[in-house]
C-alpha cells in the first residue's frame, strides 16, 4: 500500500463539463493517486450558467465514471477551506492561453495568500483550445449539437434536461 498519497483538487463551475476539462482530469488522474474535481458554486459567474450545481454534478460524475481515482463533489465554500478539509496536497488548474493564465494565476496569489496552497498549471491540448464551456452553452443556445465539445454521455444529458425545460 502506497504511503504519502498526493492529493489534488481541481475546482471549477463546470457549466458544463467539456472535453478539455476531462482532458486535463484525466491527466491529472495519471500523475496524482487521487484528484477531487469539485464544482464551487462560483460567485463571479453566478448567473451566467445555464444548468443547476446539481446538473452541472450530474454531468460531472457521468464524465468522470471511468477514471478510478477521480472523486466529484459541489459545495459552496471557499477553494482553500475545502482543500484543507480533505486534507489536498495541491490545487490543479487547465489553461487554454494567456488570458486563461493571468486569471488563474491571480486565483493562485489569493489561495497561496489565504491557504498556502500552491497550484500546479496544466496547458490544454492543441485540439482543445477552443472549446470552453462558454462556447458549448453557446451552441446550446443555438441548438447545435455538442457531442465534440463535451465528454461522453454527456451531450444525452444536456438533451434531456433542455426536453423538460
Amino acid at each position: 500500500m502506497k504511503e504519502n498519497k498526493k492529493r489534488v483538487l481541481i475546482p471549477g463551475s463546470f457549466d458544463p463539463i467539456t472535453v478539455g476539462h476531462y482532458d486535463v482530469i484525466k491527466r491529472a488522474s495519471e500523475i496524482f493517486d487521487e484528484v477531487y474535481v469539485v464544482i464551487f458554486q462560483n460567485t463571479e459567474k453566478t448567473g451566467k450558467g445555464i444548468f443547476s450545481g446539481s446538473d452541472c454534478l450530474e454531468m460531472l460524475e457521468k464524465a468522470v465514471c471511468g477514471l478510478e481515482n477521480v472523486y466529484t463533489d459541489i459545495t459552496d465554500r471557499l477553494v482553500v477551506d475545502y482543500a484543507k478539509d480533505k486534507k489536498i496536497d495541491y490545487i490543479v488548474k487547465g489553461i487554454r492561453d494567456t488570458i486563461d493564465f493571468e486569471y488563474e494565476y491571480d486565483l493562485f496569489v489569493i489561495n497561496k495568500s489565504i491557504g498556502d496552497y500552491d497550484t500546479i498549471f496544466i496547458p490544454s491540448m492543441p485540439e482543445y483550445k477552443h472549446v470552453s464551456s462558454t462556447f458549448v452553452r453557446d451552441m446550446i443556445k443555438y441548438d447545435r449539437d455538442v457531442t465534440p465539445y463535451v465528454p461522453n454521455g454527456v451531450a444525452d444529458i444536456i438533451n434531456r434536461i433542455k426536453a423538460n425545460k
